[in-house]
């Protein structure tokens, strides 16, 4: 079951969106797919999507569980997780890389307009904070958000509502003003306990999760419009517009 993409968002006076990283900005997510299949296929096994998006995705426990699998389905005897990480990681310098890593469709529009409308703006980011800010200067995102909070900022990183919560802090808003947008689970889970509205955009991998405890399920923010949330922006005169475009 998913939040009803037609039914409206609660009302209030959000000031500010709150964007996860991974899979929600950039499009990470299928690279560390790829490397994960990689590391299933060189020992002779399958990694199913939907195991990897429940079980990995988002998830910072999720590589031992990606590990605990694979020991189980290789048809030759496992390994240690030290050695299966130290294998992942050069997958990931195979994948984690410029040609495969892409900024995700709407999203330096979507950044512009809500801007435009004076909304402020954050990232709050499970990840090391080289990694985020290599990406926000490599697609040249930086420049348009007044935070970033990264796995570096926090003592706890999502799924619990730390980085929610100092986001929301560094912005000078009170987290029921603001919106977070997230693509995996934890990151709704991360949200919703900090009190935030959450917009869930799943990715082409995670979208047959469950998706219920978001606000707002959107296929992408191509048309993500955030000025369109009560308190936020004025319906242009004589137009009519839905409070959030499907």
């Amino acid at each position: 079951m998913t939040a009803d993409a037609g039914a409206p968002l609660p009302a209030g006076h959000h000031r500010a969106v709150v964007f996860d990283l991974d899979g929600t900005l950039v499009d990470s997510v299928r690279p560390d797919f790829l490397a994960c299949t990689a590391l299933f296929e060189e020992h002779g096994a399958r990694l199913p999507h939907d195991v990897w998006a429940r079980e990995v995705c988002g998830r910072p426990e999720g590589y031992a569980r990606l590990f605990a699998l694979l020991r189980e389905t290789a048809p030759a005897p496992g390994t240690d997780d030290e050695r299966l990480r130290r294998r992942l990681a050069d997958h990931w310098d195979t994948f984690m890389t410029p040609a495969h890593i892409r900024l995700l469709p709407g999203v330096p529009d979507t950044l512009e307009r809500a801007r435009a409308a004076g909304l402020r703006l954050a990232v709050a980011s499970s990840s090391d904070g080289a990694w985020v800010r290599r990406w926000l200067r490599h697609f040249a995102l930086d420049h348009l958000f007044d935070a970033v909070v990264t796995g570096d900022d926090v003592t706890r990183r999502k799924p619990a509502p730390e980085p929610y919560l100092r986001a929301a802090a560094a912005l000078g808003c009170a987290p029921t003003r603001c919106v977070a947008v997230e693509d995996s689970l934890t990151g709704v889970a991360a949200a919703r306990a900090a009190g935030t509205t959450v917009v869930a955009v799943p990715t082409p991998l995670t979208s047959g999760l469950d998706y219920g405890a978001a606000d707002r399920v959107l296929p992408d923010l191509v048309d993500a419009d955030f000025t369109a949330l009560p308190g936020t922006g004025a319906v242009p005169r004589g137009k009519e517009r839905e409070p959030w475009p499907t």
